[in-house]
């Protein structure tokens, strides 16, 4: 074990000592207070699950959990491929549960649900807690933010592994922090595993690596005595990689190699992440209805170190020799906390000057850092305003705590992903047996396969009888000149409605495959239009060809 040494400046934690009876008391009562929460945010997630249509990628995702083993195990030594450990974990889940998409969304719901614990302990760490169960209370205030943010709500609905990201990331900051505090190998074979299992879950939280390098540096002198166990970890996480990395760097390098994502500029990124983070996924024309997040944001961020620096006298050692939970200085934490909002956004932007991989969601983890700030903002608000600091604080508490309501009911009772499941229901109850289905994009072939099928355990067994006659739609993003590019289109239409004196045809997202729309011009030249019905991002058309 390593030597644990008293902490050599002034701590700053108002709460008691845990080791005395009205500390555990004090903890108690914040820890019952904080399972209440993750309780709303887990109804909060469960309420209308099914509204919104599964879209592609989770259909994809419950088609790479069903599959082959082997398929998915390939995973691990396969170029740009993502998340095979949420795919082993989902298939053991959809084996207890059978594979229709609540299943499959109920596993990030609960996922979510257990977030809030942990940014709660997260926060317990960084923020101060006053041991007051008022607004005062950051971590608690914190973890209240996280049920009800909109954008936290919306994949905490949404069955692919960006709860589970929260969840793994989460896990990795608190062991990190525990690590740095108490040293001992197991708590830094915990870090490094947890994050392991992180970068197996979604390649993307392997920017946490280079943020837990910025932490151990922000915590210098006291990581001074850890050096050793993190060094160990960081070894561990990085090492194994060199060789992946020289094997796959020609293929990311290669100018052949599409990633399938436009390049964002670094405003448009922040832009997008402020929004996303402070209203969720619905459009917002009036962009004064997120003033007072961005103000709380403002205030936590600019004067927090302030506020962290006031704590109040230091806190007792705890019973147990031990140093306290809030054993870095206040400047180290405030670090800490802006570091692991700003850092994984320009290291994701760096990666995507050599090759665009960035979405949003990509770097969800980083929320639970603008939550905290958030709640340090509250506090901020509160000790500047003095007799009406209560009612200030709470006025802006509730405005926040409402307008994410509201936002959280719009989005699941209006559709915002779009409804392949109406779309395919629609064409397979009047499909007859002798006519050609057209998919464009035809990726979505599979989701005419699932949402066709009993939703057993093997949706997908079975699906070609109910799929054929079938068709691909023509991809004509080729750099052809129209003229050229539609004699190939027609060239190919022919060949393949060849026998069919009617076609239906799904629409989703058919710019990426035919962005001209060459193949809808040639089906006008050469149909007639029966049937046309628009869902949210479908459309589906039915033909007679002349």
């Amino acid at each position: 074990m390593e030597a644990i040494s008293p902490p050599t400046f002034a701590e700053t934690e108002r709460t008691p000592s845990p080791s005395s009876q009205a500390g555990r008391r004090a903890l108690a009562a914040q820890a019952v207070l904080a399972g209440m929460i993750a309780l709303a945010g887990f109804a909060w997630r469960l309420y209308r699950l099914t509204y919104q249509s599964p879209w592609r990628d989770e259909v994809d995702a419950i088609f790479m959990a069903v599959r082959p083993l082997g398929e998915t195990l390939s995973m691990f030594v396969s170029p740009a491929q993502n998340g095979p450990l949420y795919f082993l974990a989902l298939r053991l889940w959809l084996r207890l549960t059978g594979t229709h998409y609540f299943a499959l969304r109920y596993l990030s719901v609960l996922a979510g649900a257990l977030s809030i614990l942990l940014l709660w302990q997260v926060a317990r760490r960084l923020l101060p807690g006053d041991g007051r169960l008022d607004l005062r209370n950051t971590p608690l205030l914190a973890a209240l933010f996280l049920a009800l943010n909109p954008y936290q709500v919306w994949y905490g609905q949404e069955g692919k592994m960006y709860a589970l990201v929260m969840v793994l990331t989460l896990l990795a900051a608190w062991s990190w922090l525990e690590a740095m505090r108490l040293g001992g190998g197991g708590r830094w074979f915990r870090y490094f595993a947890l994050t392991s299992i992180s970068v197996y879950t979604h390649l993307m939280t392997a920017l946490m690596i280079p943020l837990h390098f910025v932490w151990f540096l922000l915590a210098w002198p006291q990581s001074k005595r850890r050096w050793r166990g993190y060094l160990a970890a960081l070894a561990g996480l990085t090492l194994p990689y060199l060789p992946l990395v020289w094997w796959q760097w020609d293929y990311l390098t290669s100018p052949s190699y599409n990633s399938g994502f436009r390049f964002v500029p670094l405003d448009e990124m922040v832009r997008s992440l402020l929004l996303s983070h402070s209203r969720g996924l619905l459009p917002m024309p009036n962009l004064y209805w997120v003033v007072p997040v961005f103000f709380l944001l403002l205030a936590g961020g600019l004067m927090g170190l302030l506020h962290l620096s006031g704590e109040g006298p230091q806190e007792a050692p705890r019973g147990d020799g031990s140093p306290p939970l809030l054993f870095l200085a206040p400047w180290q934490r405030w670090g800490i906390l802006l570091s692991w909002l700003v850092l994984p956004v320009a290291l994701i932007h760096g990666v995507s000057l050599l090759k665009p991989v960035y979405v949003d969601r990509y770097v969800i983890w980083i929320a639970p850092a603008f939550l905290m700030i958030l709640a340090l903002g509250v506090r901020v608000v509160w000790q500047n305003t003095g007799r009406l600091a209560p009612w200030i604080s709470a006025l802006l508490v509730g405005y926040v705590a409402a307008f994410w309501l509201v936002n959280g009911w719009q989005q699941v009772h209006r559709p915002l992903k779009t409804q392949l499941r109406e779309a395919v229901t629609y064409v397979a109850q009047r499909r007859e047996p002798q006519q050609l289905l057209i998919m464009q994009i035809p990726h979505n072939h599979y989701s005419y396969r699932y949402f066709t099928s009993d939703f057993g355990p093997q949706p997908f067994q079975g699906s070609e009888a109910r799929l054929q006659p079938f068709a691909e739609g023509i991809w004509t993003q080729n750099g052809l000149p129209d003229d050229q590019a539609m004699q190939e289109v027609d060239a190919l239409m022919r060949e393949r409605t060849a026998g069919y004196s009617e076609v239906w045809v799904i629409l989703s997202e058919a710019e990426m495959w035919d962005g001209r729309r060459l193949m809808d011009r040639w089906l006008d030249d050469h149909g007639e239009l029966l049937d046309r019905q628009i869902f949210y991002g479908v459309e589906v058309r039915r033909y007679t060809l002349r």
